[in-house]
């Protein structure tokens, strides 16, 4: 019997691509398990100490939680609480065993297998791990250093427990069930197997490393100091077994050589593909071994440095000229080693092509990605099909949809890919099946009233505390050995009593454990408190608990205070039990006095506009559009031009061999004819004003302007292609661009087949622009060689290149073009070609042979150009009317590189295709229902929030001197003249409290002190160190 669809997705695989997939599909409202077969989340990118090309440090691994004493803590806000989200079940440890059903109706079964520790007792205290007589190689350090049987995967894990690896290594000597002071271990915990309703599944499996000891001529596994890059990323890691210091595995001295071996497991017979990864990984490597031993040489050797993505060429050339990274262009064929010193020799050719000898300290081996372990199995089970190399297989204009209905899957599963793209991937995914399941979107869905997530109608009516006098609460956290092994505990909670406004202390054993929970809500209502002082664990991991604990008893959350007596004291002064102590009882007194001040704080509702506006109505615009009236809700689709299409129009055919001008029209009619999608074309954008939920904006169409009201904006303007006069381009019928060529190809093939010889260049861009990869140009050279030979077989075809930028599956066409006799030719800056018109009328290209170390001179019947990608016209214009940055390309520049790339630090302005950065079809496509899914995760919320610590103005103070305007890094104050400020004078600030982000700058900055921040007010933070509430603590 058929069932209806349910209101739930599985999420199978907890890397960073499962858990923002299963964020979005959380924020939309719909029930997600999110599964790992590991005992935690994070996957590859929870073992990377660092991202390029911002170097911003993962050891957030894609959780609000970033590390005790982070300087860095947005680099990804959008994983906010995954871990106690309401709508998300974490199975991690477990396994799918069974598959049945079809798109809106699977059954699934999972086996869960024990860890042995019951996650919700376990406070991370590592007794057990302290007693357990069982050391094994740390697969998290891969292999470099020892963790015990039982153990966790790094210090701040997720979940954040200890497991038991029982079998086969456990001795099952118990000693870790015994000193366990919460009992939470239980080592006769058995399987469980589950059977699930779903009604799509996301495949988020990720990826496994190439095993370099397949290549024994580089010396893995023989010579101690030849690593791969993994070991080399632990090494650098402030986690890692060294903390950060990179050091000879030989014998532990600082190298002053490295080198980098690319290419270790890709672009060879065996794995003939590009990792994508590589080649910017050991670039960030080496940076970052300058950056801790300045006077280290790093020299990375290579074939193509491919840096195809936003900002990486600049990265490539800050690594060069500001580091000193050398690259050398050549394909090591073996290592060897200097048995006495366990130096590593290579040999290579120098630039004049004679063979040379380096020593180096270390070699590190840029491994490749291969399928995850087990896919075949998995496939099998799924149903799915995989590709020639293993990975899913996907369709060219439907690349995150398997070839099962209803199972998709997104991050390195599909394709070697970075963490940006990965996030993309994971946000379209997500996005499509809101368009699966349009009828279930919301159903779950919650607004974020408070600073946690609660199920509506489960919180009881909130406590006006307005005029009371305070009425203090401390409950003292013993932590038994983390806090109360080092502090005195009592002696805290005695101190605690004698503080002004505090009329019940406490000390509980495990605050945050159940029985602690129950004991401070009783304690609330009994005692009828109205503040909330809890010294215990950081904040970042707990401060949320607490408040959701006094909001169940009525009290508003920002009425409690964290005392981090942990981190900030224990842990700090472990040595010092008497100096801990102190600090305990000055943490609490300032707890105290915060918490005395304090005033309730409260964010207000508004209902978002359940309206989308794209802007861009090329194949991202338009597939973001349907996605979004797929959906269930109103779309205004905004193009500048007569139709719709945008670069689609003039591309006629892709190096897979599908047919674009198909999914053009089949774009364009269901848009066409979609009733909650409205069309304006030749019309613009020209003024954009509001916020998140509640946007409005004006469009000039032919007939005059148009008002609009809507949640979210979608910005895909597209790109355009570079139509300087450089090369003779516009002077010379002969010399034409790659749009031009495949319209010649494709309604002129007859002139195609006069040729004799056909000339590509690539990498033209125009005289003083920017420097940046244009990412597309290589492989559509490789699609109109092969176009050309195939009309034309004898016709002469050669390419002169700098890089050859055929990531991932491209590689093969690459290898295709020279399987048909493609020529290429290598160019640099120093020796880039000329091209004339000789005596005699014809095209003169001239390319210096670096191999032949002499010119060469060609005379072509066409000269194609791969010209640069730029931005859309008009993209600063709109840029300015939206106030979104722009990149140093000169495209949307995203919040964050890589954890954010499809939102704007506007919130509610999402990015995708061209406007990003220059794309292929597929990846336009996986862009475009990645912003539609961050925007159906907005307008699919039943009531947004504003307001709650955000920057207040008091006008009667401010004197209009534009200090705020000025210091604002978002842009956010602005001085209206109708508003009066002091001494009447016209003009004062004013802080819109939806758009604030509560950063405090301007407060800060503010010179008559205007200005203040909800929750930190200059009482709460000034009167604090002069003893304002109760004596320092001096003993």
């Amino acid at each position: 019997m058929r069932r209806e669809p349910v209101g739930a997705v599985l999420v199978l695989g907890g890397g960073v691509s499962g858990m923002r997939a299963a964020v979005d599909l959380a924020e939309a409202g719909l029930r997600v398990y999110l599964v790992e077969n590991r005992p935690w989340l994070g996957g590859r990118v929870a073992q990377l100490g660092y991202m390029f090309p911002t170097h911003d440090c993962v050891l957030c691994r894609g959780t609000s939680d970033h590390g005790y004493g982070c300087t860095r803590p947005s680099i990804s806000p959008a994983f906010m609480d995954h871990n106690v989200h309401p709508n998300i079940e974490i199975l991690t440890n477990t396994d799918l065993i069974n598959l049945a059903g079809y798109a809106g109706d699977f059954t699934v079964t999972l086996r869960h297998r024990p860890t042995y520790v019951n996650a919700q007792r376990c406070i991370n205290c590592g007794l057990c791990e302290g007693v357990c007589p069982v050391p094994l190689p740390s697969p998290f350090q891969v292999g470099m250093s020892a963790r015990k049987a039982v153990y966790k995967m790094a210090p701040r894990a997720l979940p954040d427990t200890y497991v038991v690896d029982k079998v086969p290594r456990c001795e099952t000597c118990r000693r870790c069930e015994t000193v366990c002071p919460t009992g939470a271990i239980n080592l006769e915990e058995e399987e469980i197997e589950r059977d699930l309703q779903v009604s799509a599944i996301i495949l988020s499996l990720g990826y496994a490393l190439s095993d370099p000891t397949e290549y024994e001529e580089l010396g893995f596994g023989r010579f101690p100091n030849v690593i791969h890059s993994m070991q080399y990323e632990r090494l650098a890691s402030r986690s890692g077994p060294t903390e950060g210091v990179v050091m000879r595995p030989s014998d532990g001295k600082l190298p002053e050589r490295i080198a980098w071996l690319q290419c270790v497991g890709s672009r060879d017979e065996k794995h003939p593909y590009c990792s994508s990864i590589c080649c910017m990984y050991a670039t960030k490597e080496a940076m970052l071994a300058k950056e801790r031993t300045g006077n280290v040489h790093c020299q990375i050797f290579m074939m193509d440095e491919r840096a195809f993505n936003k900002e990486f060429n600049a990265y490539y050339q800050q690594a060069q000229e500001e580091f000193g990274v050398e690259y050398t262009r050549c394909r090591i064929s073996m290592v060897l080693e200097d048995p006495e010193t366990h130096d590593l020799i290579l040999r290579y050719p120098d630039e004049e092509g004679n063979f040379v000898e380096g020593r180096f300290d270390m070699v590190v081996l840029s491994v490749g990605a291969l399928p995850p372990d087990g896919s075949r199995d998995l496939a099998r089970l799924l149903g799915i099909e995989l590709n020639p190399y293993g990975f899913c297989q996907t369709d060219k204009f439907a690349p995150l949809e398997t070839s099962r209905p209803g199972i998709y899957v997104c991050g390195t599963f599909s394709s070697p890919k970075e963490i940006a793209e990965t996030i993309l991937d994971a946000a379209g995914a997500a996005g499509d099946v809101m368009r699966l399941l349009s009828d279930q979107v919301g159903e779950r869905a919650f607004g974020r009233e408070y600073p946690f997530l609660a199920e509506p109608g489960t919180l009881p009516p909130e406590r006006d505390v307005d005029g009371e006098e305070p009425r203090i609460g401390v409950f003292v956290c013993r932590c038994y050995p983390s806090i109360a092994g080092i502090v005195d505990t009592d002696a805290v909670a005695e101190f605690a009593a004698g503080l002004p406004g505090v009329v019940h202390v406490e000390t509980t054993d495990y605050a945050c454990l159940e029985e602690g929970q129950a004991l401070i809500k009783q304690t609330i209502e009994a005692q009828n408190l109205n503040r909330l002082v809890v010294a215990a664990c950081s904040h970042r991991t707990h401060e949320s608990l607490f408040q959701r604990i006094a909001r169940e008893v009525g009290l508003n959350p920002y009425l409690v205070e964290v005392a981090n007596i942990r981190e900030h004291c224990a842990w700090s002064h472990m040595d010092d039990p008497r100096g801990a102590t102190r600090t305990a009882k000055e943490l609490v007194r300032l707890s105290v006095a915060r918490a005395g001040l304090a005033e309730p704080v409260h964010r207000q509702a508004i209902e978002p506009t359940r309206g989308a506006l794209v802007i861009g109505g090329g194949v991202s615009g338009m597939t973001a559009a349907l996605n979004i009236a797929d959906a269930g809700y109103d779309v205004m689709l905004v193009e500048r031009q007569p139709g719709l299409g945008g670069n689609l129009q003039h591309i006629y055919y892709v190096v897979e061999g599908d047919n674009p001008q198909r999914l053009l029209r089949d774009l364009v009619n269901r848009v066409l004819g979609h009733q909650r999608i409205d069309v304006l074309t030749s019309s613009e954008v020209v003024s954009h004003e509001g916020s998140v939920g509640a946007f409005r904006s004006t469009v000039r169409t032919p007939g005059g302007e148009i008002p609009i009201e809507h949640g979210v904006t979608i910005v895909a303007t597209g790109g355009q292609e570079c139509r300087d006069e450089v090369y003779l381009l516009g002077q010379d019928e002969r010399v034409v661009t790659s749009l031009d060529l495949e319209d010649i190809i494709t309604h002129r093939p007859q002139q195609i087949e006069n040729l004799k010889e056909v000339v590509f260049i690539q990498c033209v861009r125009p005289p003083g622009g920017v420097k940046y990869c244009s990412r597309t140009c290589c492989t559509n050279t490789m699609k109109n060689a092969a176009r050309i030979k195939l009309l034309n077989p004898n016709c002469r075809v050669v390419v002169l290149y700098k890089d050859i930028i055929t990531y991932g599956f491209r590689e093969q066409y690459y290898t295709e073009a020279r399987q048909r006799g493609v020529l290429f030719v290598r160019y640099d800056e120093e020796h880039m070609p000329q091209v004339r018109v000789d005596d005699e009328g014809e095209l003169e290209v001239v390319a210096w042979e670096p191999s032949l170390k002499q010119e060469i001179v060609m005379h072509p019947g066409l000269l194609a150009l791969s010209m640069a990608i730029q931005p859309s016209e008009g993209t600063e214009r709109l840029a300015h009317i939206l106030d979104v940055p722009l990149s140093s390309e000169g495209f949307f520049l995203e919040s964050h590189l890589k954890m954010r790339p499809m939102d704007f630090a506007r919130e509610g302005i999402f990015l995708c295709g061209m406007a990003h950065y220059p794309r292929f079809i597929e990846e336009c496509i996986t862009n475009a229902q990645a912003a539609a899914g961050r925007a159906i995760t907005i307008l699919a919320t039943p009531k947004m929030y504003i307001g709650g610590v955000v920057s207040v103005v008091d006008q009667s103070k401010c004197v209009g001197c534009l200090t705020c305007v000025r210091t604002c890094p978002f842009d956010i104050p602005e001085v209206r003249y109708e508003d009066v400020g002091v001494g009447e004078i016209k003009g004062a600030a004013w802080i819109d409290p939806a758009l604030c982000t509560g950063c405090g700058t301007c407060t800060g900055e503010c010179p008559a002190k205007a200005i203040q921040l909800t929750a930190y007010r200059d009482d709460q933070i000034l009167r604090l160190p002069l003893g304002a509430w109760g004596e320092r603590v001096l003993s």
